[in-house]
C-alpha cells in the first residue's frame, strides 16, 4: 500500500511512547483529510507521472496542463510521429532527474506551508514584521542596530555570576519558607 505508511502508524500508534494500541488515526477525525500528510505524497506521486508520462493516460494530463501553462513557457513541445504516421506536435516528457527535482521542491513547498500554519507566525504576521522592518530602515528610523555576538556573550558572562546567586538564595529562602510552613502547620 504506497503512501500508507503514516496511516498505519497512526492506527496503531506505532509513534506514541504508549503500548501499541488500535485508535482512530487524525486522518479519519474531523478535517483529518485537511492535513497535509493526507495528500501531499499522492500530488506530488501524480506529479511525477505526468511530468514523465510513466503511463499514457498521464500523457493526456499533461498536454491538458500544456494548454493551461503554455503561455508561461512552463512546458515545451516536441516533434512526434502519430499513430496516423503524419509528424505533429506533442508534449515532451521531463527526464526522471528532473521531475523527481521538481517534485522535490513542491513538496518542500507544501510542507514550509505546513509548518507557516501549524507552528509559525503565519504568513500576515510574517509579511507585515518583514514590511515594518523594511519601511524602518528605508525612513531610517532604526534606533539602534543589532548588538555584534561578541557584545552579547560578554554581557552574559558579567551578568551571569549576580544571577547564580539570586537563583541560589531564592532557591534557600523559598526551601526555608515552605519547611517552616509545614512545621508551623502540623
Amino acid at each position: 500500500m504506497a503512501n500508507g505508511g503514516s496511516f498505519l502508524s497512526n492506527l496503531f500508534s506505532l509513534v506514541r511512547p504508549t503500548p501499541i494500541e488500535v485508535g482512530t488515526p487524525p486522518e479519519l477525525l474531523p478535517y483529518g483529510w485537511t492535513a497535509t500528510d493526507v495528500w501531499s505524497p499522492m500530488l506530488v506521486t501524480g506529479l511525477y507521472a505526468t511530468l514523465t508520462h510513466a503511463q499514457p493516460f498521464f500523457t493526456y494530463i499533461h498536454t491538458l496542463l500544456f494548454s493551461f501553462l503554455w503561455p508561461f513557457g512552463l512546458a515545451r513541445l516536441s516533434e512526434v510521429a502519430r499513430k496516423s504516421g503524419t509528424p505533429g506536435l506533442m508534449v515532451a516528457p521531463i527526464n526522471h532527474e528532473t521531475a523527481r527535482a521538481i517534485c522535490a521542491i513542491v513538496l518542500c513547498a507544501l510542507n514550509f506551508n505546513r509548518a507557516m500554519r501549524a507552528y509559525g507566525p503565519g504568513y500576515a504576521a510574517l509579511i507585515t514584521q518583514v514590511a515594518n522592518a523594511a519601511s524602518a530602515v528605508k525612513q531610517g528610523t532604526s534606533k539602534q542596530s543589532l548588538p555584534a555576538s561578541s557584545d552579547v556573550e560578554e554581557e552574559k558572562s558579567e551578568d551571569s555570576a549576580e544571577e547564580d546567586r539570586d537563583t541560589v538564595e531564592s532557591k534557600r529562602k523559598g526551601r526555608a519558607q515552605s519547611a517552616a510552613s509545614s512545621r508551623g502547620g502540623s
